[in-house]
């Protein structure tokens, strides 16, 4: 059986914008981003890719057209071999509940209707191949379907998934209970956001920075006021109570950042924030952890499962999922990969096979998660034609490349590190990297200022070859660092070698990096370590400030025009710059 999953909503934020009272950044107060395509076939994924890497749009909400035409090229078939679509939303459950969508809104964005119509003017799609999925299953199938667990405590939460905001379900054997559910009104996911977007960034795109800048802050001085905010009831129960912020009749989420203003105002820029809004961002991830650890404990107690799924935005959150690593509560934590709105796609493919009887095959996360475009040696050299002024150097194999690129690592250049499949999930693990030395003081300061053209706060992640990550990081071996989803601890000996990976707190996000996942990688790891006497390099992902992930050898070049990245590696191509 052939599914196709897909995510996103495709009217959502030009739906939002209509609004006359809209003040910016608002419009990403929706769901619905982060549109994105999968293919499955015999149980298998065999392509899947976000539509923002064909584009210039990070989290774009726009039909995936770029990432289906993908997926159906790197399968090597036509709509009509596909036997089912699955969307990974399905808001015709909610069509007649009193107060949860307008009718307007339902009809322009939420309805099953309108996804069909989508397809019929790009694709074409036969009558009775389309389903929706319940966002939240199509997240925890994304999780259940790709772990090694048969039993496992499934935790979803995001900003908003349809009306609920957290799911929590039970899985065994296949069978998905629901233990609870957390509406959209107390949603830990939305508190966040809004705490990103009152610092100066963006509301469902950049909550990963807050989570950066608390370490920085002292959560005591706001402790107070998250805690007013906060109820933490038995049996795993929270209640947000926004509000006691504010008695006026607005949308919830100016009510809060109105508050939010009251209490601190909004930062000026971002590049150097003061130390106020650094306590405010500690605060709130303290905030964050506090539900999440009410929530989990509760459920692992009460069920007695010993493994742990999950999925949604907020399982990106790695300082969360590296204290809740290190708290051993559960035997095995696994956090898809993906585990953002674009992974609903493969999870609602798995979930309309799962309910046709089809199991998952084995082979199911052997390439996980590089499922994106692969570009041949003839199409990398046609991409550098008329580069007059670039060198280029076939050094005849990707291995040679790899030595080749840890030499220039260890002679303190920038990489551009072009390789096989993109990634899919947020995270580049070596196939779209940007690579640099870790031992060298200020890297960080460089990579931030010249390369990445980003705040200077923001910290670098290690990619350690697996078998030496315990000589420089204490942690527990779990597939989360495989994929760089928790944080660790650096060995205190460590911290002042390896400053380029070591963030002001004494932690890394690290990626641990096995010859069996990624051996070209690991090769290159490795050739660093022989000359350096450290296996780990620098790594981050291959693209600039506000640019999705460099997917094609063409935008790979303008984009190493344009820094001063020492050196690009396209396949077993060296570039540099005359």
């Amino acid at each position: 059986m052939i599914v196709l999953g897909y995510s996103g909503l495709d009217a959502s934020v030009r739906y939002a914008r209509r609004d006359p009272d809209l003040l910016p950044g608002e419009e990403r107060i929706v769901q619905g981003l982060d549109s994105a395509a999968a293919i499955l076939a015999d149980g298998r994924i065999v392509a899947a890719a976000a539509e923002e890497r064909f584009g210039t749009e990070k989290h774009t909400n726009a039909f995936p057209q770029e990432a289906i035409q993908y997926c159906l090229n790197e399968a090597g078939i036509s709509m009509g071999d596909v036997d089912m679509v699955a969307h990974g939303f399905d808001y015709g459950r909610h069509a007649t509940t009193i107060g949860v969508v307008s009718p307007a809104l339902y009809a322009e964005v939420y309805s099953p209707i309108r996804q069909v119509e989508l397809w019929r003017d790009r694709f074409d799609l036969p009558r009775g191949k389309f389903v929706s999925v319940q966002h939240h299953l199509a997240h925890a199938a994304s999780a259940y379907f790709t772990s090694p667990f048969a039993d496992a405590l499934c935790v979803v939460c995001d900003g908003m998934g349809e009306i609920d905001a957290m799911t929590i379900y039970a899985v065994r054997d296949g069978r998905f209970e629901v233990l609870d559910t957390h509406p959209i009104r107390h949603s830990i996911g939305i508190l966040y956001g809004l705490v990103t977007r009152h610092l100066g960034f963006k509301f469902n795109a950049d909550e990963y920075k807050v989570m950066g800048l608390a370490p920085y802050g002292n959560p005591e001085v706001y402790r107070g006021f998250f805690e007013s905010l906060v109820d933490l009831h038995p049996d795993g129960q929270y209640a947000l109570h926004l509000e006691r912020l504010s008695p006026e009749r607005a949308p919830y989420y100016r009510q809060v950042l109105a508050a939010f203003e009251k209490l601190l105002p909004r930062p000026e820029g971002t590049e150097m924030l003061p130390q106020a809004h650094c306590d405010f961002a500690a605060a709130a991830q303290e905030c964050l952890e506090r539900v999440l650890f009410h929530v989990v404990t509760h459920w692992r107690q009460t069920t007695g499962l010993r493994t742990l799924c999950m999925a949604g935005g907020v399982a990106l959150n790695c300082t969360f999922n590296g204290k809740l690593a290190r708290h051993g509560i559960f035997d095995e934590i696994y956090v898809q990969p993906a585990a953002a709105d674009d992974g609903t796609a493969v999870g609602a493919a798995l979930a309309i096979l799962h309910q046709r009887g089809e199991d998952r095959s084995p082979e199911i996360v052997q390439a996980l998660p590089f499922y994106g475009p692969a570009y041949s040696k003839e199409q990398m050299l046609a991409a550098l034609r008329g580069q007059d002024d670039l060198d280029r150097t076939d050094l005849g194999s990707a291995e040679n490349a790899a030595e080749d690129a840890a030499g220039a690592l260890a002679a303190d250049q920038i990489i551009a590190w072009f390789q096989g499949r993109m990634e899919y999930g947020p995270r580049a693990l070596g196939n779209r990297s940007i690579l640099a030395n870790p031992l060298v003081p200020d890297i960080k300061e460089r990579l931030n200022r010249v390369i990445k053209l980003r705040e200077g706060f923001r910290p670098f992640a290690p990619a350690v070859a697996a078998e030496r990550a315990p000589e420089y990081f204490d942690f527990t071996p779990s597939s989360m660092f495989e994929f760089m989803l928790a944080t660790c601890p650096v060995r205190e000996e460590w911290r002042h070698r390896l400053p380029g990976i070591t963030h002001v707190d004494g932690s890394a996000r690290m990626q641990t990096v096995d010859p069996s996942r990624n051996g070209l990688f690991h090769r290159l790891i490795t050739a660093f370590g022989r000359r350096t006497g450290v296996y780990s390099v620098v790594n981050t992902s291959f693209n600039l400030r506000g640019q999705p992930m460099i997917v094609s050898p063409a935008i790979a070049i303008e984009t190493f025009r344009k820094v001063a990245i020492d050196r690009l590696y396209l396949g077993s191509v060296r570039v540099c710059k005359r």
